[in-house]
């Protein structure tokens, strides 16, 4: 076996220093797309989705951002440390499978019933679809809770990498990261927030091509990597790993049940997630060269360059370092990523690596954050007291963005989930099973009623809460079999329910369902 490891690196005063100035230039750049979609709302509703006239470009960067979290540029990394070939299998279907479906399945649907609907946020998207003020609520309690587990993840992320390059204490980064993107989702609301993920997202594509070909051109190549990796343990070549627990986390890697679970999970979720359909609600109408640059946009950013940039620097980080990283408390295998990229780049690649996950990190926070934000003000506060002026809802989702920031960053600073990508998985589990039903089977399902979809959120919600439960605390349950647990149960009853339940009015459906 193999003991010839490379030493974790020693934090220097010039990789600090590097490190900051670098990601303190992405937060600037930030703030001053946020000062500048200042000046693209004036009332409420534009606070919210702007002037539904963002083109295929910020659309594209902005969806690739939000979809390209904290988990896939440093959490993914860190499974296929751990696992080897296995977790590269899991980690990788975000990208083999990929976000590109979301676009064929939802961006038009989502953009075309949100202007006929007159909606603004996707649980008043719902709302208005379904007839149901009720079902409104429900789904914006049901998000508030998802989104905020998944949240955890990426200050998570974000603080392993600052203790990785820098030594100092990970809260100081992690404030600071929250506060600016408070500011610039303050200032410039949808349009801001578009504007800022959508810099982010073109900066960690382009960090995440570089960084990856680098990596795998440095360590020789999948040959050499499989060569190192049989020397120091032949079951990290193994595809599926029956050594691990057939219950808990490690089901996705010990069994076929996982092996064909790990699709599902990132096929519906892609579909599924809030944040990834809150960037349509703002887009322009597009033709088809505009769609088709979108999708090439996308595909550039979320696909195989970047896929090498997380599971496979996994595979190449075990090479280098061995099981060193799985003794350094709270991050483990996940500095996996910001270690490969001083050992393989130095100080220059790393700093552009630090710059990319904080990127990742940010995106996908403050499309989540202010979807949180919306769905108090638009979906409880305006839905049930109709005459609060635009002035006061402004200025509560002014604090409601601060308040949302702030609670996983206290949760990631006192308790931070031990590894990412399985903690965020669960939350994931639970926004693709509900939501790819509730959202985008209502768009081509004319049946689909209020009833299936309640009884279909609150399924999933309750089924969630119970398989964390027994896979996480009781250890009974391998969470591959929760995953499939979870859809066919959403399945039965979206489907189920709304066969036998009142369908929506006729006026609703020849509005929505007209050939146009």
């Amino acid at each position: 076996m193999n003991t010839q490891f490379l030493p974790v690196p020693e934090i220097t005063w010039t990789m600090a220093i590097t490190s900051s100035i670098g990601i303190a230039v992405l937060l600037g750049v930030s703030i001053l797309l946020g000062i500048l979609g200042k000046r693209e709302w004036k009332s409420f509703d534009e606070y919210l989705v702007g002037k539904r006239d963002m083109g295929p470009l910020v659309t594209g960067c902005a969806l690739s951002a939000s979809y390209l979290s904290g988990w896939a540029f440093c959490g993914s990394t860190g499974i296929s440390y751990s696992v080897g070939f296995s977790g590269m299998w899991f980690a990788g279907m975000w990208s083999l499978i990929g976000i590109i479906p979301c676009i064929w399945v939802a961006s038009a649907k989502t953009r075309s019933f949100a202007v006929q609907l007159s909606a603004t946020t996707v649980p008043e998207l719902m709302g208005r679809r379904y007839e149901s003020k009720m079902l409104q609520t429900v789904i914006s309690f049901c998000m508030l809770f998802f989104l905020f587990i998944y949240s955890v993840g990426q200050l998570k992320a974000a603080g392993g990498v600052w203790y990785a390059v820098t030594g100092f204490p990970p809260v100081l980064c992690l404030f600071l990261g929250v506060f600016i993107a408070w500011i610039y989702m303050v200032l410039g609301g949808y349009v801001g927030t578009n504007w800022s993920m959508a810099f982010q997202g073109a900066f960690l594509g382009i960090v995440g091509a570089i960084f990856g070909i680098w990596a795998l051109l440095s360590s020789g190549g999948f040959l050499e990597i499989s060569s190192k990796l049989w020397e120091q343990d032949p079951k990290l070549l193994q595809l599926i790993r029956p050594d691990l627990p057939s219950v808990g986390p490690t089901e996705f890697f010990s069994s076929w049940a996982g092996f064909f679970a790990a699709p599902l999970i990132f096929f519906t979720m892609a579909i599924g997630f809030p944040h990834n359909l809150g960037r349509f609600l703002g887009m322009k109408k597009m033709n088809k060269k505009e769609f088709w640059l979108l999708i090439l946009i996308v595909w550039f950013i979320t696909g195989i360059p970047v896929m090498l940039a997380s599971s496979t620097n996994g595979l190449i980080t075990r090479t280098l370092f061995g099981p060193q990283l799985f003794n350094i408390e709270p991050w483990k295998a996940d500095l996996a990523a910001p270690l490969l990229s001083y050992a393989v780049g130095g100080i220059p690649l790393q700093t552009l690596y630090v710059m990319g996950l904080f990127a990742a990190t940010l995106s996908t926070l403050a499309g989540m954050v202010m979807i949180m934000s919306a769905n108090v003000t638009r979906d409880i506060i305006t839905l049930w007291r109709p005459q609060t002026t635009d002035k006061t809802l402004i200025r509560t989702s002014y604090f409601l963005i601060a308040l949302f920031l702030f609670l996983p960053f206290y949760w990631t600073w006192k308790r931070p989930p031990e590894l990412l990508s399985v903690f965020m998985g669960l939350a994931a589990m639970g926004l693709g099973a509900i939501f790819f039903f509730v959202t985008a089977m209502s768009f081509y399902w004319k049946r689909a009623t209020k009833w299936g979809a309640f009884w279909t959120v609150i399924y999933g919600t309750v089924a969630s809460l119970a398989g964390g439960y027994f896979v996480f605390t009781k250890k009974v349950l391998g969470m591959a079999t929760m995953e499939f647990i979870l859809l066919a149960g959403c399945f039965i009853l979206f489907f189920v329910v709304s066969l036998i339940t009142k369908p929506p009015s006729r006026e609703l459906i020849d509005k929505l369902f007209a050939k146009k």
